[in-house]
């Protein structure tokens, strides 16, 4: 079932295009494993009432599953169940510190394989670094609600990707999407309201047995639908096949792409769809997780399937390398194919921003720093790499505005044509796209200095600003 609160508007071309959240599939703890969730709500049974069973039957004998399964017992079992592909990948990983550069594919050609395109060898990785999601709420199943009638207990699935591990410690950071762990319909008695106080992490192949980590929200970004949460001192994590994934630079994805999509869709566990990228980058519009405003968001296209309940899955490319963080799909009628990630630039760049933060204040959000222009591309083209036979949009990015009393005045000037951007003994990026510069952005920290480099007249430049008060950042929760 579809998560009930949807958004819709209009954009693009002739007709309207309806975009909802990929959501979550909504069931009652009362729905079955292979029905996750019917056409209504289903109140929750009386404990330990079995609500698919008639009274006189005999309760089914529960498997018995040891905590610590993934453990060495069932390791053994690894090259049986992959065809011995994980060995390939180690000796990838060793050639890497060796210093080899190329990609996991790249390996497979240089020692001989005969490699198809749809490798499920990176695949079969990057399963182990999605996790499944539940959220349990409190929510009036009647709107108004019945007098005297308590909330019901409800459960929304999504999905999240290990970001780091600490796997000795039993520890992890995964990324989601706001909406997974928010919603609106709630009581709001909430530590945090509408901030579910019961999250639930399967990791693959532990999804039906009800064999759950109970995971805490770190803090979130509504306006990017962003958020992190986190496992400590997980005794089925350390000895579990999990793994972190490994992050890509979604800037150098290309039209037609191939593309894998692995989330929990409709509830049911993790799946894997395969598909392409259909647009790199663009903005669409959307309503927020608690549907008070419409936010521009920054996403990579895909025609890859995507259904309720993948939202905080992975998009990987054919390396196994995270490219995005899916979260909405197109609805309308006649409109087909239409799936959409959040790239992974910038998720990650909101999500460390959360988690840096959450070790220093208790807004549990990201923390933007602030330039104080407006932007604007002057001109667009593509560039043909014969290299790689892969083409790219490229953008001039030129100063529309500044605003007078904030960081970037006195320093850029309407005109400015803004080539790069870097922190002082850090991270830099070239500008070739609008959204460069404002994702960068959330990489700074208090007492960073930015450099900005431009050109003006045709001569190059640089502006130098160094973050040091509180003022100078904006915070997205």
């Amino acid at each position: 079932m579809k998560k009930i609160a949807t958004a819709v508007l209009s954009v693009l071309t002739a007709g309207i295009l309806i975009l909802s959240l990929a959501g979550c599939t909504f069931f009652s703890p009362g729905s079955s494993a292979e029905e996750p969730g019917g056409d209504d709500p289903v109140v929750t049974p009386d404990p330990g009432e079995d609500p698919g069973k008639e009274p006189e039957e005999e309760p089914e004998e529960e498997p018995d599953l040891p905590d610590d399964i993934g453990g060495s017992d069932w390791m053994e079992w690894e090259d049986v169940f992959t065809g011995g592909s994980t060995e390939a990948y180690r000796l990838y990983q060793e050639a890497k510190e060796d210093g080899f550069e190329g990609t996991f594919v790249d390996f497979l050609k240089e020692i001989g394989y005969t490699v198809n395109v749809d490798s499920s060898v990176s695949v079969g990785t990057a399963v182990q670094s999605v996790v499944a999601i539940n959220c349990v709420f409190e929510r009036e199943l009647t709107n108004p609600p019945i007098p005297d009638m308590a909330p019901q207990e409800v459960t929304f699935s999504g999905a999240g990707v290990i970001y780091s591990l600490d796997k000795e410690a039993g520890d992890a950071y995964i990324i989601t999407n706001y909406h997974v762990v928010y919603e609106q319909s709630s009581v709001g008695d909430e530590t945090i309201p509408h901030i579910s106080d019961d999250i639930r992490v399967y990791l693959y192949g532990e999804e039906y047995l009800d064999q759950y980590i109970t995971a805490e929200y770190v803090g979130g970004a509504m306006d990017y639908d962003i958020a992190v949460i986190r496992i400590e001192d997980s005794e089925r994590l350390k000895n579990s096949a999990a793994r972190a994934v490994t992050a890509g630079d979604s800037d150098q994805l290309t039209a037609g792409e191939t593309v894998y999509a692995i989330g929990n869709a409709a509830g049911a566990g993790t799946t894997v769809t395969r598909g392409v990228v259909s647009v790199p980058a663009e903005y669409i519009d959307i309503l927020s997780a608690d549907e008070s405003k419409t936010l521009s968001l920054l996403e990579i296209r895909i025609d890859a399937a995507i259904n309720h309940g993948n939202s905080g899955g992975g998009l990987f490319n054919l390396d196994g390398t995270l490219v995005g963080i899916v979260n909405a799909r197109s609805e309308e009628s006649g409109i087909r194919d239409f799936g959409y990630a959040i790239p992974i630039n910038l998720a990650i760049g909101v999500a460390q921003n959360i988690i840096d933060n959450s070790f220093k204040n208790t807004d549990k959000g990201a923390y933007r720093a602030t330039l104080g222009v407006t932007v604007q591309v002057s001109a667009r083209t593509s560039i043909y790499d014969e290299e790689s036979g892969s083409s790219y949009v490229v953008e001039k990015i030129t100063v529309k505005e500044v605003t007078p009393d904030m960081p970037a005045a006195g320093k850029l000037e309407v005109g400015d044509l803004i080539t790069g951007i870097r922190i002082l003994g850090g991270t830099e990026k070239t500008v070739t796209r609008l959204h460069t510069v404002t994702s960068f952005m959330f990489n700074v920290r208090h007492g960073d200095t930015v450099v900005i480099s431009y050109e003006r007249d045709g001569i190059a430049a640089e502006a130098r600003i160094t973050y040091n008060k509180n003022s100078m950042f904006t915070l997205f929760a």
